[in-house]
């Protein structure tokens, strides 16, 4: 259920319109920027690079959808808090990663944590901030179509990341799907995992899209509303720690 949401965080420069130029078009790192600044701009987004959040949905993921309510802390790039009301709470931090589940706290295994810190990579790429760093790699996508919007898209490759493909709508410039290889706990396997960011408001200060739908393999896994989010600076180290 974990989201690799989260369009808060940016770095940017360079302001696009309707009329820009062609060849920006075609720059990923100009695409990313003007991303940046269509959410509100690195200066605003930055305070968000620790937050927290609360989310209401549906998980589909074992068949018949699930009602949950989630509260969420996350410290980029390496520690995250996941608790879903009265079934369970995830903690990743850093080399480590535990899961509490009916009163019993288990330390995931190194494999299991390595999924998890794959899957929080992913997410942290889709915040847009850490691609100011050169050590990650932009390669163009081209022209899209997301759920009939036109966009264009950027690949995103890093040595010991998850590949992460983004697509921003191209009228808003807003970031409005991502995509990555997960693995699926349900499925015993890799699958597609799919992010499309909807209904854009303004939280703290900076444009958060508050509909998340999460597809695997192209099928509904999770659908959430995003609410409370707030800009944070700097979290508390003891939330981090086992649960």
């Amino acid at each position: 259920m974990r989201r690799t949401i989260a369009s808060l965080f940016v770095i940017g420069a360079i302001v696009w319109s309707g009329s820009a130029r062609s060849q920006d078009a075609k720059d990923p790192r100009a695409i990313i920027d003007r991303a940046i600044k269509a959410i509100g701009g690195e200066e605003k987004l930055k305070k968000h690079q620790a937050s927290t959040w609360t989310e209401k949905g549906t998980y589909y993921g074992m068949g018949d959808g699930l009602p949950f309510t989630g509260h969420y802390s996350v410290q980029w790039p390496d520690q995250f808090k996941m608790e879903i009301e009265g079934i369970f709470t995830i903690v990743f931090n850093k080399d480590k990663c535990w899961l509490k589940n009916g009163g019993e706290t288990k330390e995931m295994d190194k494999e299991e944590t390595a999924r998890q810190a794959s899957d929080h990579r992913a997410g942290w790429v889709t915040t847009l901030l850490p691609l100011k760093d050169k050590a990650f790699k932009l390669s163009a996508l081209g022209d899209a179509d997301v759920e009939k919007t036109p966009a264009i898209g950027v690949r995103v490759t890093r040595e010991g990341y998850p590949d992460v493909s983004l697509y921003f709508d191209k009228k808003s410039g807003r970031l409005i799907k991502s995509a990555h290889r997960t693995f699926s706990q349900e499925n015993k396997k890799e699958v597609n995992a799919e992010m499309y960011y909807k209904d854009y408001k303004e939280m703290d200060g900076v444009q958060v899209a508050t509909h998340l739908i999460l597809n695997h393999d192209g099928k509904k896994f999770v659908e959430a509303n995003v609410s409370n989010v707030k800009a944070a600076g700097k979290l508390d180290p003891s939330i981090f720690q086992k649960p």
